[in-house]
């Protein structure tokens, strides 16, 4: 993606994420991304068929993979999801976003069989425990998967929790949302679709704390930890100075006006912030909402302290001391 062009965002996803695919069937959805943006140079698309076999199971795949590439992603196959982490092309790379569109571990018998259940809680624990060694330090991991019996069986937040991922919200997917978009079956009668019925993306982060903590719900970005971590680097930072900084929740949150009262400075100015107004403000995170802030001195403190400070030194018998401290 060149440095200065527009955002494009579609429902969760933005063309300023790096994201990866998992377990794409036909790779309609991957293509429903990058149509959104127009390029798809930040994506990944990863399929467990070969590319021989997709174009046996799957009519529109070839022609799918044909416009990704050429809307420059990245098409791998034969990416397992269970080891995908030290695959050669992506053991160095790291996401913001990392979907996987209702995983299934393929028929082994019934969906309501508890065998059958395990298979698919074996796939998805893999999944999760591989994705989020690949996730940048704010990143998602993004599963849609149905929310009936006996999938809700499969207790995916539990599996996620098991790998020190906590759930950042659980939204209802639709179809709708993803024009293009076409749910393949994947096992089987591969190139049929499935009834979706209920269902949701789940959307997971990595645990920045230990879960031994007494605290409920202090996980995450979000949590008081992370807010009192960050205060406290603010604090250490903060002298007459600028500051960039995110301006919407959780990060609203750090009260950077009341860590500069304390020590000693004043809020000058507050201006919204663009990263197209420095040539050189390329970053790897979506930056949302910025502002700059312009701290200065508070010059009236500084000269009631200094003034307290001469009251102090005052002799005690004759003249008054008027050096500085």
């Amino acid at each position: 993606m060149e440095v200065f062009s527009f955002e494009k965002k579609i429902k969760h996803y933005s063309s300023y994420q790096k994201i990866l695919l998992a377990g794409e069937g036909d790779f309609s959805f991957s293509v429903c991304l990058a149509r959104a943006f127009g390029l798809a140079v930040n994506m990944v698309a990863t399929s467990l068929d070969s590319r021989e076999s997709l174009m046996l199971n799957y009519s529109k795949a070839m022609s799918n993979v044909k416009e990704l590439e050429a809307r420059g992603c990245k098409v791998l196959h034969e990416v397992d999801v269970h080891s995908m982490s030290q695959h050669p092309f992506l053991i160095r790379v790291r996401f913001d976003r990392i979907i996987y569109n209702f995983p299934h571990a393929g028929f082994f018998s019934s969906e309501r069989n508890r065998l059958q259940i395990w298979f698919h809680q074996d796939l998805v624990r893999g999944f999760l425990k591989n994705a989020c060694e690949m996730l940048t330090a704010i990143g998602e991991i993004h599963v849609t998967h149905k929310t009936t019996f006996p999938f809700s069986e499969w207790k995916i937040v539990e599996l996620a929790k098991e790998v020190g991922l906590y759930l950042v919200d659980e939204e209802q997917f639709s179809l709708l949302d993803y024009p293009g978009y076409e749910n393949k079956r994947g096992a089987g009668m591969c190139d049929k679709t499935f009834h979706v019925g209920m269902c949701s993306t789940f959307k997971f982060a990595k645990l920045l704390y230990s879960s031994t903590t007494s605290w409920s719900g202090c996980f995450g970005i979000n949590g008081p930890h992370m807010q009192r971590l960050h205060q406290k680097f603010v604090m250490g930072y903060l002298n007459s100075s600028s500051e960039m900084h995110r301006a919407s929740y959780p990060f609203s949150d750090w009260e950077m006006e009341k860590l500069t009262k304390e020590v000693g400075l004043f809020l000058v100015k507050e201006e919204e912030f663009s990263p197209w107004d420095c040539s050189c403000a390329a970053s790897s995170f979506h930056p949302g909402t910025l502002t700059i802030s312009l701290w200065s001195v508070d010059i009236v403190d500084m000269a009631c302290s200094y003034l307290e400070s001469l009251e102090r030194k005052k002799p005690k018998h004759g003249h008054k001391n008027l050096r500085p401290p």
